[in-house]
């Protein structure tokens, strides 16, 4: 009771009323769907300490960001460490402290960690202690990155742990008794809260302007003159940073001089930061700021921390600020609704875009889910009495698409009312099969095919597909291409029904012009011209219309239920159709197999993570197991182990060269514009002439550089590994395990070798203050640590305080 009325909950919500009655303290789960600020959060929070205090077992608090994660940990820490709970965050890459994890009561953190946990920790008595899981922002389930491995994650914990407490919380889904079916069906009847409520009220708008720059300044105006703040969302970090230096002057007007001098410090504290955006430094003086993903980690949560004490009145962000943390403001704007543009010959799946209206370009919209968090930041609990989230078009036609895309108009209410996405799984892409498959034989260690397809009859994805293809039935082991597919299925999986039924109407005629043991290919005329179609062994699928589904071992990317393009789906049509028996030997053999790019357990076996028994059971090989537990996709460890095994890893170079080409794989960078400036910061370049030579955000620097230090601690490892199987390279590989050891350091300081020992050892020294002491003469720690400090200020010219402090010296 204290720590509500802390936090000045005097009353509780419907939704926590309605928890109450459904069993929360009788270890009930929930998936509880309502909007931000109604309360939600505290649902999941009760249920976590409750199980404690009852001594049923640990609880785990898992959140998609790591800053939301210490968001948690700090409010969980200071609300209830003073009762005995101990408090612990996890959101390290890989190393753990096992022994703080196994004294916890509560632990917080990402997705991703826990996953890893579960990976590497699996055996550890601690992890069947845990009884209550809370799952913030569950619709993340959703999303094409860390959605699958969520989804698996969901099954293995119920699955591991015999069904405990799981409390899902989520703002936005369309579908929430549908998902909610899925989660009763592992084992642990799930109670649906859902409900529209919000404890302040928002007000949709859809604005039509022929300004909006305009009209945002308008809109500021009247919020700012009422002591309010804003969020401006815009879909670019450029058009973040231009909104915020054209409006600073304007916004600066509305604040008050004892304000004002609380953003000059501000500036003063962001322009210590090294490396910092001079941008931000300019804006913030004025009460104004933008947040995206290039700025440092340390300047993103110095403006939230002045953002929520009110300091900062309006922030400029792209998407960064519409999920997870706690950010609320008086009205939300959001400027364009397209995420951006593109020309259709840019474009390989349509999915998703739509014309933009002079027929030669397509926009691919915000999704409902991410417009409507971003405008469920509109309205702030016990500061506001209403929230406004308003949507700028620039014409009638734009405005009635928002209307018809985002929204139903309620004529009862007399307003807009959201319309939601429905939540699909994301776990339809090849790497994320194979990784799922991969860790699924890991963790039982000897498994059947038939235990295999049971746990993935399991998972959100199934339980959708199951619905979405009720006339289609294409079996498990098919769909998931860890067994051959037919032709027919084939046809079923990569077409529309109804672009099928429509091509099947078309005279459109053929003429077989290849038939060989491991290729069918033919002409096909149509009313737009003659096309060449192609289904071969080695090549995969073709057509002269552009379209492309060739066999790769780099196919991070590709969904396993990619569409056909017309001729493909036209070609293969009257393949099938086609009634010699000895024609449809070829059809059978070959069709399947210029997909196998696409077959899951083939791959595993071919590339060495997988072996089977005598008995026909699956089993992880040495280097299959490693894979998991260093938590990388099998195509990367296998594109890793490929080159290490070819040699073609000699230098430094080299292997910062492999891991860029790991992360382009996995899609985490889009081509190789940061490759250069890591290595320039390897050699000690300074940070400043880095981002001003090549016009980079620092963020991105450093955030490459972290994936970087990561997949180099997983090429040495790999290495080492290779070394005891292969005696031919075994020196080569060793002594590039040792280059990964030294370049981790090198990449994660931006320090040559010879500094190693004094940015190790000494406190207060990095980079710079290294470079200058090295180039005094000293070149150990222990050297720094016998001097005298004034002698030491006098040759490198370091303030006093500062020698004294680097060499200990007690003031």
């Amino acid at each position: 009771m204290r720590v509500l009325f802390e936090q000045k909950i005097f009353t509780l919500r419907e939704i926590q009323k309605e928890a109450i009655k459904n069993g929360l303290f009788f270890r009930k789960s929930f998936l509880v769907c309502a909007p931000s600020g109604s309360g939600k959060t505290l649902i999941g929070e009760v249920c976590a300490v409750h199980s404690v205090f009852e001594q049923f077992g640990k609880s785990i608090y898992l959140v998609p960001f790591k800053a939301l994660a210490t968001e948690k940990y700090f409010h969980f820490k200071r609300s209830y460490e003073r009762f005995g709970v101990i408090v612990e965050l996890s959101i390290g890459d890989y190393d753990v402290d096992d022994s703080r994890l196994r004294n916890a009561d509560i632990i917080v953190t990402t997705f991703e960690k826990m996953d890893s946990l579960l990976r590497n920790f699996y055996d550890k008595d601690w992890i069947g202690t845990i009884s209550t899981i809370i799952i913030d922002e569950i619709h993340s389930i959703a999303e094409s990155d860390r959605g699958p491995r969520l989804e698996s994650l969901i099954v293995r914990l119920n699955e591991f742990l015999h069904n405990p407490q799981i409390i899902g919380l989520s703002a936005t889904i369309a579908n929430p008794h549908f998902f909610n079916k899925w989660l009763s069906s592992l084992g642990n009847d799930t109670v649906l809260i859902n409900s529209d409520t919000r404890p302040v009220p928002l007000h949709y708008k859809v604005e039509v302007t022929q300004n909006k720059d305009s009209t945002i300044k308008k809109v500021i105006n009247s919020i700012l003159k009422d002591d309010g703040q804003l969020l401006i969302f815009l879909n670019t970090r450029k058009a973040t940073q231009q909104a915020a230096q054209n409006l600073k002057t304007f916004v600066k007007n509305h604040i008050s001089e004892k304000k004002l001098g609380l953003c000059r410090e501000l500036e003063a504290k962001l322009k210590r930061i090294k490396g910092g955006n001079l941008e931000l430094q300019k804006a913030v003086k004025y009460g104004v700021a933008f947040h995206h993903a290039g700025l440092l980690p340390k300047e993103r949560i110095s403006i939230e921390n002045a953002y929520r004490k009110r300091i900062l009145k309006v922030i400029f962000t792209t998407s960064t600020l519409s999920a997870g943390i706690n950010m609320p403001a008086r009205a939300v704007i959001i400027k364009d609704f397209r995420r951006y543009v593109t020309s259709g010959h840019n474009i390989k799946n349509f999915t998703g875009y739509y014309e933009n209206g002079n027929g030669f370009s397509f926009f691919k919209p915000f999704s409902a889910n991410e417009i409507f968090q971003m405008l469920g930041r509109a309205g702030r609990p016990g500061l506001d009495e209403v929230g406004y989230g308003i949507l700028l078009v620039n014409d009638i036609e734009e405005r009635n698409w928002v209307e018809d895309h985002y929204f139903t108009y309620s004529d009862i209410l007399k307003k807009y009312l959201p319309k939601y996405n429905d939540l699909h799984s994301g776990l339809n892409k090849i790497n994320i099969l194979q990784e799922q498959v991969l860790l699924r034989v890991y963790q039982e260690r000897y498994i059947s095919l038939e235990n295999l397809i049971k746990f993935f009859q399991k998972t959100y994805f199934w339980f959708g597909i199951k619905e979405r293809m009720k006339d289609q039935h294409i079996p498990i082991e098919q769909l998931l291409m860890i067994k051959e597919i037919s032709p027919r299925n084939i046809l079923k999986l990569h077409s529309e029904p109804l672009k099928v039924k429509d091509l099947q109407k078309k005279n459109s005629q053929f003429k077989i012009a290849k038939l060989t043991n491991s290729t069918i290919s033919g002409y096909l005329k149509t009313a737009f011209g003659v096309y060449i179609c192609e289904m071969d062994i080695e090549t995969g699928i073709r057509c002269s219309c552009g379209f492309k589904n060739g066999i790769s071992d780099n196919y991070a990317n590709d969904k396993f239920n990619f569409e056909f393009c017309d001729h493909i789906t036209s070609f293969l049509l009257y393949l099938i159709e086609l009634p010699e028996e000895n024609f449809q030997k070829y059809v059978n053999d070959i069709v399947p197999k210029s997909v196998r790019n696409q077959y899951v357990l083939n791959y595993l076996f071919e590339k060495g993570l997988l072996i089977k028994n005598k008995e026909g059971l699956f089993k992880c090989s040495q280097f299959g197991m490693l894979i998991i537990r260093l938590y990388l996709y099998p195509v990367s460890g296998v594109l890793i182990r490929q080159k290490l095994e070819q040699n073609q890893i000699e230098t430094f170079q080299d292997i910062i060269k492999e891991a860029y080409d790991v992360l382009k794989a996995e899609y985490r960078v889009r081509d190789y514009k940061l490759l250069q400036p890591i290595l320039e910061w390897t050699d000690e370049e300074p940070i400043e002439k880095i981002i001003e030579r090549h016009k980079l955000m620092a963020g991105d620097l450093y955030s490459v550089r972290d994936n970087l230090e990561r997949i180099i601690a997983f090429i040495g490892i790999i290495a080492i590994h290779l070394s005891e199987t292969d005696f031919n390279i075994q020196n080569n590989l060793i002594h590039i395990a040792e280059m990964c050891e030294t370049l981790k350091i090198r990449i994660h300081y931006g320090i040559r070798e010879e500094l190693f020992d004094l940015v190790l050892r000494l406190p207060n020294v990095a980079r710079a203050r290294a470079r200058i002491i090295y180039n005094a003469g000293y070149r150990t720690a222990t050297q720094v640590k016998k001097e005298n400090p004034f002698l030491l200020h006098r040759k490198t010219g370091l303030g006093l305080n500062l020698c004294k402090n680097i060499i200990g010296t007690k003031e």
